[in-house]
């Protein structure tokens, strides 16, 4: 009897002054994953040779993978950026999945083996992902706060997108596979036609003009658009540090400046596609305008990106349109 191949599932990981305490318990867990993970690649942003042979160093006595390749970015690549990068580097090397994680999170033993059974029933390309329970760091080690962090990303008739669930009690995560608007990008499961439908109908995995922050929702948005599935799988878990964003506003003017900018962005290369009812989303743009001239002036920097950026966002649009266009014309 033949016995089917293993899959060769590889690890992206980009970091940016990330807390070498939360990185360490992310590859530990990594580390215990009862699917054998065959690389680890990692990209460091704003560094140098140096800083990422010792991260290199630091990562491999962990122990995450069969291979830990490090490397470094004089500049800041971006959450986006720095995947796609990795992700490249992955599926030319003859990865059959992906696995994209944030420095912050410690996935359960199975949690990787889970997503690959359920990815690999699904009849097209997909992206999975895990729910994910909020979390802290304690003594090096992350403990759940017994709330949900996120079950997928769902839209708001405003045109915001939002984690479902998030700061629920944990025992209301849904028991079985759900698809969902968006798969968040704290983790995610993406096989390789996933990724080649992206890149190839796109022109790229994350758009890079979303430096970080919604671009995971972003994504979802344009899955939709060209037939891939996005699902949740509740089998898979695992803790998520929120250490930037995701419960309020206020903790960094740079992540709130980039969080105004990709809302025009979305607006900008969506249009009437963009979720929600056009009235609702109008006057909610309006409202975060406001708000911005008014209370939170740091943001309106974020704002004059967004307009610079509107006539590449159109661009894109019609990118996308016409690919999707192509697709149902074919029946595919």
């Amino acid at each position: 009897m033949n016995t089917p191949p293993v899959a060769d599932v590889q690890v992206t990981l980009v970091l940016w002054h990330s807390d070498p305490q939360l990185v360490a318990a992310t590859c530990a867990a990594l580390a215990r994953q009862t699917t054998r993970l065959s690389t680890l690649r990692v990209l460091v942003n704003e560094s140098d040779r140096h800083e990422a042979e010792a991260w290199a160093g630091r990562l491999r006595a962990i122990g995450p993978a069969g291979r830990v390749l490090v490397q470094a970015s004089a500049g800041n690549a971006g959450f986006a950026g720095g995947h796609n990068r990795l992700l490249a580097q992955a599926f030319a090397s003859g990865a059959d999945h992906a696995l994209i994680v944030n420095p912050d999170l410690a996935l359960e033993e199975k949690a990787v083996e889970r997503l690959l059974d359920f990815a690999v029933s699904l009849p097209g390309p997909s992206i999975c992902g895990p729910v994910l329970e909020l979390a802290r760091l304690d003594d090096g080690r992350l403990s759940g706060l017994g709330t949900l962090d996120t079950v997928g990303i769902r839209w708001t008739r405003t045109g915001r997108h939002l984690d479902a669930g998030q700061g629920q009690p944990l025992s209301t995560a849904p028991h079985q596979p759900h698809a969902v608007a968006g798969v968040s990008g704290a983790c995610m499961l993406v096989t390789a036609g996933a990724h080649e439908r992206f890149v190839r109908e796109s022109g790229e995995f994350f758009d890079e003009d979303f430096i970080a922050y919604r671009e995971d929702a972003e994504l979802g948005l344009r899955a939709a658009m060209l037939g891939v599935a996005l699902w949740v799988v509740p089998q898979a878990r695992g803790l998520h540090v929120r250490t930037q964003r995701g419960t309020g506003r206020g903790g960094s003017a740079f992540v709130d400046r980039l969080g105004v900018r990709n809302r025009f962005l979305i607006a900008f290369k969506y249009g009437t596609r963009r979720p929600g009812g056009w009235c609702g989303a109008l006057l909610r743009d309006l409202t975060v305008l406001l708000a911005v001239m008014l209370c939170e002036r740091s943001s309106w920097l974020g704002v004059r990106e967004a307009f610079v950026l509107r006539s590449r966002m159109h661009r894109k649009r019609a990118t996308v349109r016409a690919a999707a266009a192509g697709r149902a014309g074919s029946g595919s």
